[in-house]
C-alpha cells in the first residue's frame, strides 16, 4: 500500500531519516519543517497520511492537529505523532483528544514505523469519505457541511459544478485521461478557494464530474466565474492538437451517424441561503439540480444563480 505522506518535524536528522525510510517504501513524501508549513501542505495537497512532530517551536503539533481537525477538508487525515521520550502521559492524552490517530517515539524501530503506518493508511482507507481520486471529501462529508450550516442559521453560497461532454471526452481518449480532467477541474478548484481572503471556502467531490464549493455567500459568485475562466483556459490543452484546432471532438454514434461534442466545459449552479429559506440538505439538492438543468441547456461555461424567494 503506496500514499502520499507528509512527514513535519523541525530537526533535519529526523526529516531525512523519515524521508528515506518512507521513499524506500515507494511512498511519495511531502516534507514540512515547521506547524505552519505542514498546514499549508496538507491543506493543499490532502496527504493520506500526516506523521507529525509534537513538540515544535511556534505553531506545536498540537495546534497542527486541532487545525487541521476543524477543516471538513483535512479533519479525515490519519495523523500520527512523533514524540520524545520525555513526553507525558498527559500530553499524549492531550493529542489523542484532539485527533490524533496514533503516537511513535523518535527512537522507533523501522519495523513498527512501517507497522503502524500501514495501520493508519488502513483506517484511513476504511473511512472512506474522500474521493480516491481527488482526494477531496465526498458525499457524507458534503452532507454533514451543509447540515451543520443550516443547523447554526450560518448563511451560505453553493457553487455546485459539472464537467459538460466528459463522458465524449473520456470515450474518446480513455479513464487515464478522463481522470486528468477530473484532477485539473479539483486542482483549478483548491486554486481559487486558496485565494480568496479570510474564511477558506470548502470544496468536496460528490463523484465522476460533480464538485461543489461552499463559501461566504458574498464572494460565492465571484468564485464561481474564476473557475470558469480558467476551465475555459486549460480544458483545451488536455486535447491533442487535431481536436483543439477543431473546437471539437469528431465521432459517429452505433448507427454510424456522425457526432461532433465540443471542447468540455463547466456548468455552474448556485444557491443562496440568504435568498429562500431552506430546510434541510435535500431542499439545497433540489434547487441546485434545476438551476444545473438551466446552465447545461445552454452553450459553454455557464453560471446560473437562483434568485427565487420561494
Amino acid at each position: 500500500m503506496t500514499a502520499r505522506i507528509l512527514i513535519c518535524d523541525d530537526e533535519a536528522d529526523m526529516r531525512v531519516w523519515l524521508r528515506a525510510r518512507l521513499q524506500s517504501f515507494g511512498h511519495e513524501v511531502l516534507v514540512a519543517e515547521n506547524g505552519n508549513e505542514a498546514l499549508t501542505c496538507a491543506q493543499a495537497e490532502l496527504p493520506d497520511l500526516l506523521i507529525l512532530d509534537l513538540n515544535m517551536a511556534g505553531i506545536d503539533g498540537f495546534a497542527v492537529c486541532s487545525e487541521l481537525r476543524s477543516c471538513p477538508q483535512t479533519r479525515h487525515i490519519p495523523i500520527i505523532m512523533l514524540t520524545s521520550q520525555r513526553t507525558t502521559v498527559d500530553d499524549r492524552v492531550r493529542g489523542l483528544r484532539l485527533g490524533a490517530d496514533d503516537y511513535l517515539l523518535k527512537d522507533v524501530a523501522p519495523e513498527e514505523l512501517d507497522a503502524r503506518i500501514i495501520s493508519a493508511l488502513r483506517r484511513g482507507a476504511m473511512a472512506g469519505e474522500l474521493s480516491p481520486l481527488t482526494r477531496l471529501p465526498g458525499n457524507s462529508v458534503i452532507t454533514d457541511v451543509i447540515t451543520a450550516r443550516l443547523a447554526h442559521g450560518q448563511p451560505f453560497g453553493l457553487a455546485w459544478g459539472d464537467i459538460d461532454n466528459f463522458k465524449a471526452f473520456n470515450d474518446h481518449y480513455g479513464f487515464a485521461r478522463g481522470d486528468e480532467m477530473i484532477l485539473l477541474t479539483a486542482r483549478i478548484m483548491r486554486e481559487v478557494a486558496q485565494e480568496q481572503e479570510g474564511e477558506s471556502p470548502f470544496i468536496g467531490h460528490v463523484g465522476g464530474d460533480d464538485f461543489v464549493i461552499l463559501s461566504n455567500p458574498d464572494n460565492i459568485l465571484e468564485i464561481g466565474e474564476d473557475v470558469i475562466q480558467r476551465v475555459d483556459e486549460r480544458f483545451p490543452d488536455l486535447y491533442d492538437a487535431q481536436e483543439r484546432a477543431l473546437g471539437c471532438i469528431q465521432s459517429v454514434d452505433r448507427k454510424g451517424n456522425p457526432e461532433t461534442f465540443p471542447i468540455a466545459s463547466i456548468s455552474i449552479a448556485v444557491v443562496l441561503s440568504t435568498t429562500r429559506p431552506f430546510e434541510n440538505v435535500l431542499d439545497v439538492m433540489q434547487v441546485c439540480a434545476e438551476m444545473k438543468k438551466v446552465a447545461k441547456s445552454r452553450e459553454g461555461s455557464q453560471i446560473v444563480v437562483d434568485r427565487r424567494t420561494s
